[in-house]
């Protein structure tokens, strides 16, 4: 039934009025009470926060594709790390631990990337620092940062390499690296 104030006295609307007003900024308020995270889950934040600081920068994941990623856990994995002459190696990566530059209110991400290539003996067969630059800026400190990395490595005989990636954070002295092993098979012979 809609609420209505004919017929009554001009007291009664006040009070009704007020009454009717109480119901709806009360429900607002335990709407917002209930939208509002935990003290609990704050607390965690917090922790977490804390925790990201002291972290050096490290990896989630770190391994080849089959393409570039669509998204932070959006890829596809090579089943064998397995590549042919002039195929390029893609790699996706999650990096954590990173520091955060406040730029104009928003948080910004500064990776640098360096490469190396090494033979199962460890020479270095080539290598790239500032390879590229990872920058990205949020209105929020972004946890779930990842990247694809493309690597057109031609040239490579058959055999076993090694390909050692690193990112150096251009907001800290924080730097870590990853070494993902993988093989060069022989281009397939054409009839």
């Amino acid at each position: 039934m809609p609420f209505t104030v004919r017929g009554m006295s001009a007291y009664a609307k006040a009070a009704a009025c007020s009454i009717f007003a109480v119901a709806l900024l009360g429900s607002a308020a335990s709407a917002e009470d209930k939208s509002a995270p935990s003290a609990g889950f704050k607390a965690a934040q917090d922790a977490y926060t804390i925790a990201w600081q002291q972290q050096p920068l490290a990896f989630t994941a770190a391994k080849f594709i089959a393409l570039p990623a669509e998204g932070y856990g959006a890829y596809t994995a090579l089943e064998t790390a397995e590549f042919q002459s002039g195929d390029p190696l893609t790699v996706y990566a999650e990096p954590v631990g990173f520091s955060y530059k406040e730029v104009s209110g928003t948080y910004a991400i500064d990776l640098s990337v360096d490469f190396e290539l090494r033979n199962t003996t460890g020479q270095v067969l080539a290598s790239q620092d500032g390879f590229t630059a990872l920058h990205s800026a949020s209105f929020n400190q972004i946890r779930e940062y990842q990247t694809s990395l493309s690597f057109n490595l031609t040239g490579l005989q058959a055999g076993e390499y090694v390909l050692k990636v690193q990112f150096n954070d251009e907001n800290s002295e924080k730097s870590g690296s990853f070494e993902l092993p993988f093989s060069m098979k022989d281009a397939p012979l054409q009839n």
